[in-house]
């Protein structure tokens, strides 16, 4: 299929977009319930979850969303949301003993499922014909999928480097990535509660990236959704 018939393939998709907004709240919703040393329940919580939205996104994430001459990047998209639809088990598998030198590599492989997924969103709504309730879905989707990201990236950084943040009081039984994910949402947010801070030179780099691709990418979807939406009703005048 030409990229030319993208904009047609993704209003096909559009009823997916209710689902992939549901699927990246799911997350967010049971991580507080979720313990690696705890009953199966709590360990395969999130894995779960997050399955789901790498499932909605391999169905809705077109191969051919983005050309580098002869390159599709986003050929290896599929191959890679599977392959951390498996490593994702790996810590509830093994709970907290797993070794290091097996977790990193599953955190890098699942951060940049992650990035292409961000970048993949921002695109698709590059391309999206017009303006409706499910592309509103897609962009909320968006910018929780980018806390998520944020949250993954933070994980990732603070195994490669311990220390590299001030993780504050953490709760009994509350993950590592629960704690950095609330610190993306509120980085994202613009709060500062200061009970989670960057500790070093490359966390604080990370935040500030974190701060300004959120800012981006409000900015970009704001006017790419407007743009639609006037193009939408000149074309009705």
């Amino acid at each position: 299929m030409s990229s030319s018939s993208l904009p047609l393939r993704l209003q096909k998709l559009e009823p997916w977009f209710y689902q992939f907004l549901l699927a990246t709240l799911l997350p967010l919703l049971v991580m507080p319930f979720t313990n690696l040393d705890g009953n199966l329940i709590q360990r395969v919580l999130l894995p779960l979850s997050t399955l789901w939205m790498v499932l909605v996104l391999v169905r809705i994430v077109p191969r051919d969303l983005l050309f580098i001459g002869r390159w599709k990047p986003f050929g290896l998209y599929r191959p890679l949301a599977l392959l951390c639809a498996v490593l994702m088990w790996l810590p509830s598998a093994l709970g907290h003993h797993h070794a290091v030198v097996f977790h990193w590599p599953a955190l890098l492989l699942m951060c940049s499922f992650y990035l292409f997924t961000a970048v993949g969103i921002v695109l698709m709504l590059g391309k999206v014909g017009r303006v409706n309730e499910p592309v509103l879905c897609l962009g909320a989707a968006g910018y929780i999928h980018l806390g998520l990201t944020g949250g993954q990236l933070a994980t990732a950084l603070e195994v490669l480097q311990p220390g590299a943040f001030s993780l504050g009081l953490m709760l009994p039984g509350e993950e590592l990535v629960e704690r950095l994910s609330y610190f993306s949402f509120v980085t994202l947010g613009t709060q500062g509660y200061g009970d989670v801070l960057p500790s070093s030179a490359t966390a604080e780099s990370f935040v500030v990236l974190l701060s300004v691709s959120a800012t981006l990418y409000i900015t970009l979807m704001i006017g790419l959704l407007v743009s639609r939406y006037l193009q939408t009703r000149g074309s009705r005048v």
